[in-house]
C-alpha cells in the first residue's frame, strides 16, 4: 500500500516538473519573440552596430546664460 502512494507523490512530481518545464519553455520563446522584435525595430531605424547610437536630430547647442536686466544694464555703465 505504501508502494502505491510513494508511485502518486512520484507522479505528482514528475507533472509539476512537466509544468514547470513547459512554463519555462513559454518564456523563453516569449524572450526570443521580443528580442526579434527588438533588432527588426533597430535595423528598421538604421542604429548602427557600432555600438554608438544615432540620433535622428542633433542634440541642442548650450546657449550661454542670458544676462538680467540689472546685469546688463551694469554692463553698459
Amino acid at each position: 500500500m505504501e508502494h502505491t502512494g510513494d508511485n502518486i507523490r512520484h507522479v505528482e512530481r514528475q507533472h509539476k516538473n512537466d509544468e514547470a518545464q513547459q512554463f519555462l519553455d513559454d518564456r523563453a520563446q516569449l524572450l526570443d519573440t521580443i528580442r526579434e522584435m527588438i533588432n527588426d525595430e533597430i535595423d528598421r531605424r538604421g542604429v548602427g552596430t557600432e555600438g554608438a547610437a544615432q540620433y535622428s536630430k542633433p542634440p541642442p547647442h548650450h546657449r550661454p546664460r542670458r544676462l538680467t536686466f540689472l546685469q546688463w544694464l551694469r554692463s553698459l555703465l
